[in-house]
């Protein structure tokens, strides 16, 4: 209702303004008398529009993320070096492809080795040179490959023959 009146309070200011100028008036011309004409024209009222909300959704989209593949996880035959010089459960290991083997020392009194015997173990102990496994320390490799792969282990003496057997 408050705006009805405001809209008829501004009309009524604009007639008033447009009804007063500063030029002078211009002379009036002399009537011719004429047969009276009178016409009558309906100002319509004006009436109060609603007021139109625009409402603005903003939708914050992210990108689908992409799944990160699941990582299967790798098979662990694990060696243990005793402080009885014993190799648990034994220094022959029969593995599947892609296992982790793992050598773990737990003989407090010394460290252990193992030492490839050919140019094939060595490329997976990355040295045909003894790989040292202190006390409390291990040392894992993941056979990838079908094959037989020979090393010694020590302090024994002498040294232990062993293998990794890695089956399909």
């Amino acid at each position: 209702m408050k705006k009805l009146f405001v809209v008829l309070a501004i009309l009524f200011v604009g007639i008033l303004l447009a009804g007063c100028t500063s030029q002078p008036a211009a002379p009036v011309a002399t009537p011719t008398p004429a047969a009276p004409v009178t016409t009558a024209v309906a100002t319509p009222v004006p009436t109060a529009e609603p007021t139109k909300e625009i409402i603005v959704v903003v939708v914050n989209k992210t990108a689908t993320p992409t799944p990160t593949p699941t990582a299967t996880p790798v098979p662990t035959y694990t060696m243990t070096f005793t402080q009885d010089l014993t190799v648990m459960p034994d220094a022959t290991a029969y593995v599947k492809v892609g296992t982790k083997v793992v050598w773990k020392n737990e003989d407090p009194y010394k460290p252990h080795f193992i030492q490839a015997t050919d140019v094939q173990t060595g490329a997976y102990f990355g040295t045909m040179d003894e790989v040292t496994i202190p006390y409390g320390q291990s040392y894992s490799v993941v056979f990838d490959k079908v094959g037989s792969y020979d090393y010694t282990t020590g302090p024994f003496q002498p040294q232990l023959s062993a293998k990794v057997v890695v089956m399909n």
